[in-house]
């Protein structure tokens, strides 16, 4: 017969975590009301916990146990200051920060646009803030980590150690990748004993902490955060310490805040007032999704297909539109029709979206969608103009169509790892990072680009052809490390700086007709290249033709200008440089 303590824990958190509490806690459930007391003490309701724990099943066993007192921990006394033990873990603990100006010190080691949400500025009023940096900070590159993972070498190298203020404080530790990784504020399992055993002790000795989680006993769960409750929280999403939960809570800096079910609806960071038929961004806010679904004059639900909920939105102008929500409450659908121009940050912290139509939309702001993770392939047939860092976190879609796009700005779609074929005909000017470090795409045609940024399809592994037949100027890195690229077809070329071609291994014959300036390492380390015509070609920077032993054919008639070092045969390949001018042909000297 089913005792008081599954039963309560099968309404709450689901039967199949209740079997399995069954299975994995038969001690305890001797004892009646014990068990049941225990989970609601350290967990928020969730359908989702039998699912989120068995990863980490035998942590979970562990963790309710010391709970229970079963298994007692002993505890050592720790005597050595946080500095001290963060020495010994290899880092320098630098003193708490007092101001604005020390914690705007620490900005310069976090890259572009991964720099944390503490540098904007006011966290001192809610937090207190350190700093953490491994002793040889300075000799870990960004560049040296181009599949970033949170726990890495760079990510771990900076870090900053925030405690909530208030009667109870909570933990994040801040990671120097900030939103490119999963989970960013969550670095070590927010444990600061992960970093080195004590040191949670050591704070909360040295600075006077009463740590709401200082008993989790190194528990540590994806997409949950511990409340000022004691509670784990199950989250949609994380923004600048903010988190979005399951049954419409938010955990605001650790304060729990609990939204009135009948009333509203929690869509991860908006809130949907279905008396007041609004839907705005938590705590009282619009920003470009909000803005995008315009005046509401009324608001609906209804179940699809799959059992999600939809949220029908009826504006006072135009079409319905729609927001699909799944079981958790988060955002994995969005229709609108009438939308026309999509401005910065659209859903930029959304990683769940799967579906998306905005059929008319012609313009598009930055950081749009900058987070997602759940869309395998996306048409917007009408776009002309996208900005910054469009999708450029998403590993997953392996279709992308926009017929009409004519210009793409920097990190545009990097680092999709599935992407197999795209639409672009009409793009002309792409910034920089273009579709760098994807995997899968094996040829592009790009028929009108005429100029590209930094690092355009640089690392593209799968990368064999390419025609871009009217590209007119290229930025640094333009394909480099694309190793087994054969043929690129670049007509109209007519400068490009440096690191072009770089280390390409596949490459036997170049000519670019029109080019007239070429950057320093142009073609470096090619390392099968045997013949290559610039007829144009006036200028070359330091480096020209580094490490090229195969070529034996360079036709260069009107060079001018060379950098250093000066050409060199055995660097070469060759004995001679042909070439044609006054259409005489003659040797040039090295």
């Amino acid at each position: 017969m089913e005792n008081n303590d599954l039963k309560y824990l099968k309404k709450h958190y689901g039967e199949k975590f209740a079997h399995l509490c069954r299975e994995l806690f038969p001690t305890i459930l001797e004892q009646e009301g014990l068990l049941s007391k225990i989970i609601s003490d350290h967990f928020a309701p969730t359908r989702s916990l039998y699912e989120d724990i068995l990863p980490i099943k035998n942590d979970f066993v562990e963790y309710i146990y010391d709970q229970a007192k079963l298994e007692a921990q002993p505890v050592t006394e720790v005597n050595l200051s946080p500095e001290e033990l963060m020495e010994k873990a290899g880092y320098i603990l630098y003193p708490e920060c007092k101001t604005e100006d020390e914690i705007q010190s620490f900005r310069k080691y976090w890259a572009s646009e991964e720099e944390l949400c503490t540098f904007r500025g006011g966290r001192l009023e809610l937090c207190r803030v350190w700093f953490a940096l491994k002793k040889n900070v300075d000799e870990i590159k960004r560049e040296n980590f181009t599949n970033p993972k949170r726990q890495d070498e760079y990510g771990t190298s900076a870090i900053s150690i925030q405690f909530t203020k208030g009667n109870t404080n909570t933990l994040s530790i801040k990671n120097r990748y900030n939103h490119t990784v999963y989970a960013p504020d969550a670095t070590f399992g927010n444990n600061l004993d992960n970093i080195i055993p004590g040191l949670t002790q050591s704070f909360v000795k040295t600075y006077g902490l009463n740590l709401v989680n200082e008993d989790m006993g190194g528990l540590y769960l994806d997409d949950y955060a511990m409340g000022d409750d004691g509670k784990f929280y199950r989250y949609n999403v994380e923004i600048e310490g903010v988190n979005y939960c399951e049954n419409n809570y938010v955990l605001d800096f650790g304060r729990v805040v609990k939204l009135d079910n009948a009333r509203y609806v929690l869509a991860e960071n908006y809130v949907i007032d279905k008396q007041r038929k609004k839907i705005f961004r938590y705590p009282n806010d619009i920003d470009s999704f909000t803005k995008s679904i315009g005046e509401i004059k009324d608001i609906t639900f209804k179940t699809d297909n799959e059992g999600n909920r939809v949220v029908v939105c009826t504006p006072k102008e135009g079409k319905v539109v729609e927001i699909t929500l799944n079981n958790k409450n988060a955002i994995i659908g969005y229709k609108n029709p009438n939308v026309t121009e999509i401005k910065d940050d659209f859903l930029s912290d959304n990683r769940a979206l799967k579906s998306l139509s905005l059929p008319n939309v012609v313009n598009i702001g930055d950081f749009f969608l900058y987070s997602n993770k759940g869309l395998t392939d996306l048409s917007l047939p009408n776009v002309i103009k996208i900005g910054d860092s469009f999708i450029s976190s998403n590993n997953d879609i392996m279709s992308l169509n926009l017929p009409k796009l004519v210009s793409a700005g920097r990190e545009f779609l990097s680092h999709n790892l599935s992407l197999e074929e795209l639409n672009l005909q009409n793009l002309k000017i792409a910034g920089l990072n273009f579709l760098l470090c994807n995997r899968c795409i094996s040829n592009a045609t790009l028929p009108k680009l005429k100029s590209v940024g930094m690092n355009f399809l640089g690392m593209n592994l799968n990368l064999t052809s390419l025609s871009l037949p009217n590209l007119e100027s290229a930025g640094e890195g333009f394909l480099q490390n694309n190793q087994i690229l054969g043929k690129v077809y670049l007509p109209e070329l007519k400068s490009v700086k440096a690191c072009f071609l770089a280390y390409n291994k596949s490459m036997t014959s170049l000519q670019l007709p029109k080019l007239e300036e070429a950057g320093d390492f142009f073609l470096q380390l090619n390392s099968i290249l045997k013949d290559v015509s610039l007829p144009k070609l006036k200028k070359a920077g330091d480096f020209f033709l580094h490490s090229n032993q195969n070529l034996t054919k360079l036709d260069l008639p009107n060079l001018v200008s060379l950098g250093m070092p000066s050409l060199d045969r055995s660097k070469l390949g060759c004995d001679t440089i042909y070439t044609q001018k006054n259409k005489q042909e003659r040797e040039i000297e090295f």
